[in-house]
């Protein structure tokens, strides 16, 4: 396969795959965006079953069982007035986001791309089913009468892109499997995984960006404090690479990732832009060819583009050749008082607040950093650990790293204390290295 689009042409800057926020309509459900992570994970689906109708189907089921039919009132207050339905099993999430055969019934833009983004992470890897709750004997009835309206989902209605972060696909289908195990768990927090995963992979994409002659991507350290630290002036690594260094790492997104839809083959897998320069390398028919007409393109870009003082010398390597693209693609919005700039500032903002809101926060002189939380540290915890008994501190700090969390030494000892506090922490001696950190489920 020819490794770019056969024709490069010049046209409006088009972002529509790998990023899941665009510059406006970002409107998310995070519990219908569950729904669908969940649907695609078990390969199941809901078809256009209201709530309402499974209540009354529940009430003519449990009624029929029942010695007394009027303790039905009971158990719909119990249930369904106080919406503790959906807290019996994670297969009520799939309520959530329902399906008329492949294709999703509601949900906003955004939350389908989002949608997406999982089940890209997911791909081939699914789930056990049923789950095995652990329900006492009307909840088991309520939910084989659930079972019934289930039905298999065959490949779904999301587009397939090659992931851009392998390594993020590992945790991810890692993290799935160990919550399936601990259902209850996997209820209380399937949502907030999502949202943990969503920030890590957005930022983990624009610190990887410019790392696309290295091949398949790796983790890229980006600091955090906890909440219950001060921002202080001396941590030199949350100053380098925190959230200033998030920031403006997130201004080449939509540059760099709208100049590779350019490339991308139609009607082929959406590749990352690392893969498509690795393809390029490695395309022996005509490599003359692509450098030609990557040139090209690039020379009628900045024409087009108006880029002022950008005099183009044909590039005599791909290599140079992909450097000038994504230096111009980068350039045409770094005029700030243009159209396209506000269009760039655009979409920061929407990432930063629809996608990154509860991990930044202003702390005085030091300004915004990354942070924390407690249940958040716990749940990265538990994710962590895993199927582990327990993992020493190093290991844990490692597997927070894989997953686009970095602590310093500070943040580190701090972390410690706070584990003592909880009581899932041993030490086997006065090293640092001897203590193992134990899951709280």
């Amino acid at each position: 396969m020819y490794p770019i689009a056969t024709t490069l042409k010049v046209g409006n800057n088009q972002l529509d795959s790998y990023l899941p926020i665009r510059n406006k309509n970002n409107d998310i459900s995070w519990q219908f965006v569950t729904g669908l992570a969940l649907s695609y994970a078990l390969k199941r689906k809901i078809e256009s079953y209201e709530p309402e109708q499974f209540r009354e189907d529940c009430k003519t089921h449990l009624q029929e069982m029942l010695d007394e039919p009027e303790f039905w009132s009971v158990m719909e207050r119990m249930y369904f007035s106080s919406q503790d339905i959906f807290r019996v099993s994670p297969l009520f999430l799939l309520f959530h986001a329902q399906f008329t055969g492949e294709k999703i019934n509601s949900g906003s833009v955004a939350d389908k791309r989002l949608g997406t983004l999982f089940a890209n992470l997911m791909g081939s890897f699914s789930l056990n089913y049923p789950i095995q709750d652990k329900l006492n004997f009307i909840e088991q009835e309520m939910l084989n009468k659930l079972n019934e309206k289930i039905k298999l989902l065959g490949e779904g209605p999301f587009a397939k892109e090659q992931p851009y972060l392998p390594y993020m696909v590992a945790c991810f289908q890692a993290d799935l499997a160990f919550l399936a195990d601990h259902p209850q768990y996997l209820l209380q927090e399937l949502t907030n995984t999502l949202r943990l995963y969503a920030f890590s992979w957005c930022a983990q994409l624009a610190l990887n960006l410019d790392n696309w002659q290295d091949g398949e991507p790796v983790s890229k350290s980006l600091f955090f404090i906890l909440d219950t630290e001060k921002a202080s002036s001396e941590r030199d690594k949350i100053k380098r690479f925190g959230y200033k260094w998030f920031s403006s790492q997130s201004e080449k997104l939509f540059p760099i990732l709208s100049a590779l839809e350019v490339l991308q083959v139609k009607g082929e897998i959406k590749r990352p832009l690392w893969q498509v320069y690795q393809d390029c390398l490695n395309y022996s028919d005509n490599p003359s060819q692509i450098l030609s007409e990557l040139n090209n393109y690039i020379q009628e870009f900045i024409e087009k583009r108006e880029l002022s003082g950008e005099e183009h010398e044909r590039a005599v390597t791909l290599e140079g050749a992909f450097k000038q693209l994504l230096h111009v693609a980068v350039k045409q919005f770094q005029d700030k008082k243009s159209d396209r700039a506000t269009v760039n500032r655009k979409y920061i903002n929407e990432l930063e607040s629809q996608i990154c809101n509860d991990f930044i926060q202003v702390r005085g002189r030091a300004g915004k950093v990354l942070v924390l939380n407690q249940d958040r540290l716990l749940l990265l915890t538990n994710l962590t650990v895993g199927k582990n008994e327990k993992l020493r501190l190093h290991e844990l700090l490692r597997g927070f790293e894989q997953r686009g969390f970095y602590l310093d030494n500070q943040s580190a000892q701090t972390l410690v204390a706070f584990y003592e506090r909880m009581g899932n922490v041993e030490r086997m001696s006065d090293s640092g290295d001897a203590v193992y950190v134990r899951k709280t489920v």
